[in-house]
């Protein structure tokens, strides 16, 4: 499938290996039912993008890819999404065994909101390093794969990211008297020290430890106010402590000016549970992430710096609390922390993420003397 935030990604790429004298096609499938509702998907193949035709079996687990084999055997080099599902990428294996084909993967090395123990994650381990050059989402990723046995030479580190552009020109339209326009309309003073969780309203988001956590922040600081933005199966648990908690604002999903507004006026991003992507607006809106040491989050964790651009403390609700009461009591340290996640959005930029996939692009065809 091809998610519209990474059409920018895709376009970036397609100019700079066109400056090099290569030619860039991005080949994706069409999504399975329950993909089609949220609506973020490409669907009608343009520019770099072709959209071919799926079929999806056994409950989504095995996807098969129309025209693939067209589409391999006109590339010189293929990259690959890292997953069991796709029939192409074990025919990819097979014909690079034979010595037919060059490919790539890229991905997270591991599923690590799933089983690692599990059959699925155990084929993944061992069909990982049958390929010819890895793009590791992350530095993390990079040395999972080298943990593996997968040589660290032919490994490139992506830094993945989505293209925050839109969102900074969005953040610089609010201006003082927005802002206080949008705090007026839901009774918050102006001497509130505000929050601000953005996401899915689900399990592995901790939701249930955030609004406890935020009783605790409310009771050792009356100016603090929580914002909750977003949607999910969680929704009514926060409808339910915004109705009895007036200092609990929820908001539901907000877009466009109406998010810009919502991070413009948080000092400090919270997500106690699995942190992904969001982390990047949050850094861009020169706001410091604090979240809890759990197993399962996403690669792009590893772009919070603990102390320098957000705080990570320990899963339990008091520590947490305790920390972000802590940073509201300490002007100097929370401005010093809002500069250095301003900065981290600049090196964990798409532009930037498209720079270090052409590079690796390079360094595999210097590394084949093509």
């Amino acid at each position: 499938m091809l998610k519209q935030y990474r059409v920018p990604l895709f376009e970036q790429m397609g100019q700079l290996l066109s400056e090099q004298g290569h030619q860039l096609r991005v080949v994706c499938g069409s999504p399975p039912l329950h993909e089609q509702s949220k609506g973020d998907n490409v669907i009608v193949g343009s520019g770099y993008c072709v959209i071919e035709n799926s079929r999806w079996f056994l409950k989504g687990k095995l996807h098969v890819l129309s025209n693939a084999f067209a589409h391999i055997l006109w590339a010189d080099f293929v990259i690959t999404e890292q997953a069991n599902k796709h029939l192409h990428n074990y025919l990819l294996i097979f014909l690079r065994l034979i010595g037919f084909k060059h490919f790539a993967y890229w991905g997270h090395g591991q599923n690590r909101q799933g089983n690692q123990h599990s059959w699925r994650e155990k084929i993944k381990k061992t069909l990982s390093t049958q390929c010819d050059w890895w793009f590791a989402y992350t530095q993390g990723v990079a040395n999972y794969m080298a943990s593996l046995g997968y040589p660290s030479t032919n490994i490139t580190v992506l830094n993945n990211s989505i293209d925050t552009s839109e969102f900074k020109q969005l953040l610089s339209l609010q201006t003082p008297d927005k802002v206080a326009a949008f705090k007026q309309q839901l009774a918050i003073a102006d001497h509130a020290r505000i929050g601000l969780f953005c996401g899915s309203l689900y399990g592995d988001k901790k939701i249930d430890f955030l609004l406890n956590a935020a009783l605790s922040i409310q009771q050792q600081n009356p100016d603090f106010v929580l914002l909750v933005v977003g949607n999910g199966k969680d929704r009514a648990l926060v409808e339910d402590f915004a109705n009895r908690h007036s200092f609990i604002k929820y908001l539901g999903p907000l877009f466009g000016e109406q998010k810009a507004m919502a991070f413009k006026v948080a000092e400090v991003f919270l997500c106690p549970g699995l942190v992904g992507l969001a982390i990047l607006d949050a850094f861009t809106a020169a706001l410091p992430l604090l979240t809890c040491d759990i197993p399962n989050h996403s690669p792009e964790i590893e772009y919070l710096q603990h102390g320098y651009n957000g705080v990570m403390t320990a899963a339990i609700e008091d520590d947490y609390a305790q920390a972000v009461v802590d940073i509201f009591n300490a002007p100097e340290e929370l401005a010093q922390l809002r500069n250095n996640a301003l900065a981290s959005s600049s090196r964990f930029s798409i532009e930037n993420m498209a720079q270090n996939f052409v590079d690796g692009i390079g360094n595999y065809f210097k590394s084949q003397k093509i």
